[in-house]
């Protein structure tokens, strides 16, 4: 396997996506462990799906690798305590630096949107597991968002 060589740059805002290994729908059998085991940086934005999740933060002074792995190691490790052994999560995960306020709400607004595009629930407001109800309550987004005006989304996100 190639060693994959990642840009670290710190005070930089970040979008990752995780998942499961096989594709296994583990992440909502116990969505409180996800956050006993993210320990810092606080995301931005998040939303947790049954096979992958996404999160948008800044990684401050940190670095991404350390972040996800620590993330990784912790989670596996509470849920083989509880559910079974085996492999949790595929090797690796996507990351992508935000570029500018552009680039930033449309990541934004993809975590968001998610759990629509893949058709768990026909608005973001109705998914649970989802940082999008903050901010519709703080008046960043509307009932109706993505309702109306359905939001396509072009580019990569690591799913």
């Amino acid at each position: 396997m190639k060693t994959l060589r990642r840009y670290n740059l710190k005070n930089s805002f970040y979008f990752i996506t995780i998942v499961t290994f096989n594709r296994d729908e583990i992440i909502l059998t116990n969505p409180d462990l996800i956050w006993e085991s993210w320990v810092l940086p606080e995301p931005l934005a998040w939303v947790f799906l049954p096979d992958h999740l996404h999160f948008l933060f800044d990684i401050k002074d940190d670095n991404i690798s350390n972040i996800v792995h620590d993330f990784k190691i912790r989670f596996s490790r509470k849920y083989r305590d509880i559910y079974r052994s085996g492999r949790v999560w595929q090797n690796r995960f996507w990351d992508h630096i935000i570029r500018d306020n552009d680039d930033m709400k449309h990541h934004f607004d993809y975590i968001h949107y998610n759990p629509v595009k893949h058709d768990y629930v026909g608005r973001p407001g109705d998914w649970e597991w989802s940082s999008f109800n903050k901010y519709l309550t703080e008046g960043y987004y509307t009932e109706d968002w993505s309702v109306v005006d359905e939001r396509a989304f072009e580019g990569s996100f690591g799913e």
